[in-house]
């Protein structure tokens, strides 16, 4: 009696090993053919990507554009002779700006040990009397 139940239990432990290695197999095939379905994926990814890459070297390429600006817009080349150099530039006006008024305000803190209204003495500096009295 007691062999028979062993050997029913071992048809049960055969057929259900048997069930999980079909199951394995059968979910690894699948892995596989959903593998190579991506890396085919990738690779036209890959080629749809070289030709756009192309295309667009051919639609910017400085003379295509050079052309369809003379053509459409009505643009002509730059000529070189129309360039200059910095030489040619006129000199920046001298005016308040040209000092370091922040620079100069945050010396005098430092020297004095800061005054009671700094805000007032900032513009003060900047502005002269008239912008920190307007503030009072």
């Amino acid at each position: 009696m007691f062999l028979r139940i062993l050997h029913g239990l071992s048809i049960l432990v055969l057929v259900a090993s048997a069930f999980v290695v079909y199951k394995v197999k059968y979910e690894s095939t699948y892995e596989v053919q959903r593998i190579a379905k991506l890396r085919s994926e990738i690779s036209s990814e890959r080629e749809r990507l070289a030709l756009l890459r192309t295309e667009w070297t051919r639609l910017a390429a400085p003379q295509r554009v050079q052309d369809l600006a003379t053509r459409h817009l009505g643009m002509k080349p730059l000529e070189v002779a129309r360039m200059g150099d910095l030489a040619g530039l006129p000199e920046k006006p001298l005016g308040p700006e040209d000092g370091d008024p922040i620079g100069e305000f945050i010396g005098t803190l430092q020297e004095s040990g800061g005054p009671r209204d700094a805000l007032g003495e900032f513009l003060r500096s900047i502005n002269g009397d008239r912008a920190a009295g307007s503030l009072q």
